[in-house]
This record gives C-alpha cells, structure tokens and sequence, in this order.
C-alpha cells in the first residue's frame, strides 16, 4: 500500500449553479455515490489517499478529505459512500506524489470514525 496527499479536486463552488440545482431535481429519484460527500466538496482544502494494489495497478481504496486546519472532513469508503477517488479511475501515478506515512492516515482515518474496510 502506497499513501499520498493531493489538491487535486479541491476547487468545487460552495453552492450549485441553478442548472445544477434543476438537473438533481429532475434526477431527485437516481441513488448518488457520494451523497454525504456531496454539501462539503467545497470545504475539501487537501486529500489522502490510500492506494491498494489490484492487478498490478496501485489503485485508491481509502481517502480521507482534509479541511483548512488539517482536520477530517469526510471520509470513505462507508456503507452509504462510496468514496469520491475510489469511483474513479483514476491511479497512483495519475496523482502528484507528495508521500505521506501510514501512521499518519490511520491516525486521521480513527478520527472519521468510518469502519475500516476489509480486503
């Protein structure tokens, strides 16, 4: 496992456009990925990720969004989110390499209070 951290997809809009507003109310009844995740995109200042190696690729399996101060906003995968990188394709070289430790993430991750996920 292989661990990182990234700003990459932190510049989301702190409300929807109306067009946004009008398509998720046409759509109201299609089940979303992420719908906890949703409402704070935009306090998401930094991203960990975790990455598990699947078929030879380091793909993400854990994340955890980080807020101005470094504190956990959200994180996933859970029972109802399915984890914003992890539902992408997205792989470790995909990602500007700023390594973080494994101590570090599980430190965050016990503080999300998400259960750990079994492999």
């Amino acid at each position: 496992m292989k661990y990182l951290k990234t700003k990459k997809a932190t510049d989301w809009p702190k409300r929807k456009s109306w067009k946004e507003k009008f398509i998720s109310g046409i759509l109201f009844f299609i089940p979303t990925a992420n719908p906890n995740y949703e409402n704070r995109m935009y306090l998401v200042k930094s991203w960990l990720i975790e990455f598990l190696e699947t078929d030879g690729e380091l793909l993400p399996w854990r994340e955890i969004a980080l807020g101005e101060n470094e504190n956990p906003i959200f994180a996933g995968p859970d029972k109802r989110n399915h984890g914003f990188w992890c539902d992408t394709n997205m792989k470790f070289e995909d990602f500007e390499n700023i390594p973080i430790d494994k101590n570090e993430f599980e430190r965050l991750w016990k503080m999300t209070g998400v259960k750990a996920l079994e492999i």
